[in-house]
């Protein structure tokens, strides 16, 4: 069996010069991947250049490209993605949603879509993404990989968590390459819907699939934790989201999957 393990994003924290969590992440990694699998390849993106020693010390990845920030605000206006149309009313920057923001996103996806992309044209059986700090970052729900290397290929893996109402826990994904082919499309269909006025806003606003009514701005409120997709009598009365939260990642994944035939094919495990 093949593996393709594909790394994404900051393999350190900048702002403090904490690179513990990516000591972290590397040990996760061996625990529910190399602990399995013999023959795992890694693949690797990264905006940190200065990192490329110990990285390549650590994963010797098959292939790998290092590369300073890009401004992702220059991106937004080039493709006319304005946060202020989303945020109109809204103070972000002063609520927890401060990171939820288009250019962030994007710049994740980006990373994690050049990793992954490195690694479609090889024959593995699987093929895995997830950031350097997995498992240091984030609840316990989202953030521990469970690798179930005997399970059908040709579905999307991703945790099962109790908010599946608004989307995905973003952290990790794994299928066959045929699967993450189709997912890793992410970062240029986002460049489109999170355009003003898009059939992705519209949907977040006026009505979210598998999803049940409740006050957003009541974080204790229950009802958001129903997780509709796993009921046959599902809810009909809809939540229809404040336009702010447009830019959220766990919805985008949501939209993007169902546009790309991946949501029938998601197993939350």
């Amino acid at each position: 069996m093949r593996v393709a393990v594909c790394l994404h994003g900051y393999y350190g924290t900048v702002s403090t010069g904490d690179f513990s969590t990516s000591t972290i992440g590397f040990q996760h990694i061996k625990e529910t991947i190399l602990s399995k699998v013999d023959n795992v390849d890694f693949y690797v993106h990264c905006w940190q250049p200065e990192c490329k020693k110990e990285i390549v010390k650590v994963y010797n990845p098959v292939c790998c490209e290092f590369e300073e920030q890009i401004d992702f605000d220059k991106i937004c206006a080039e493709n006319k993605i304005y946060q202020n149309y989303f945020d109109e009313h809204f103070p972000r920057k002063k609520t927890m949603y401060k990171n939820a923001n288009a250019s962030r996103i994007l710049s994740f996806y980006y990373s994690r879509c050049k990793s992954l992309k490195m690694s479609l044209d090889k024959d593995y059986d699987w093929i895995l993404t997830t950031r350097f700090d997995i498992s240091a970052r984030g609840g316990k729900e989202v953030n521990q990989i469970r690798f179930l290397i005997d399970e059908d290929k040709e579905y999307l893996y991703t945790t099962d968590w109790q908010q599946k109402n608004v989307g995905y826990g973003d952290m990790w994904f794994y299928g066959s390459p045929g699967i993450m082919k189709k997912y890793s499309d992410i970062y240029t269909s986002a460049l489109n819907d999170f355009k003003p006025l898009s059939r992705y806003e519209k949907i977040v606003t006026t009505g979210w699939p598998d999803s049940n009514y409740f006050n957003v701005h009541d974080f204790n409120d229950q009802r958001q934790f129903t997780n509709e997709i796993d009921k046959q009598q599902k809810s009909t009365n809809l939540m229809k989201f404040p336009k702010w939260r447009v830019t959220d990642s766990h919805l985008y994944h949501k939209w993007f999957c169902m546009q790309n035939g991946l949501y029938e094919k998601t197993r939350w495990v």
